[in-house]
């Protein structure tokens, strides 16, 4: 996914999602981070662990702390 600044597209550094075979769980790669970080799926059909979300609308947003950080 792409970085976003303000809702838009930015340049920098892109992350990564990989989804299980059920899509039960997605793991984020960011940059710099040498660990991926594990989602869960929600009730809603977002993935969310607390601090990031993953909401699937016009392909995938990436939420921290509520504020969009990476799209695509």
């Amino acid at each position: 996914m792409n970085p976003l600044k303000d809702g838009a597209l930015t340049k920098g550094n892109v992350s990564y999602v990989l989804f299980d075979d059920k899509r039960n769980e997605a793991e984020i790669f960011l940059p710099f981070q040498d660990k991926g970080i594990v989602l869960k799926k929600t009730a809603e059909g977002n993935w969310s662990n607390g601090e990031y979300k993953l909401i699937a609308w016009k392909g995938y947003v990436l939420q921290k702390s509520g504020k969009a950080i990476f799209g695509g």
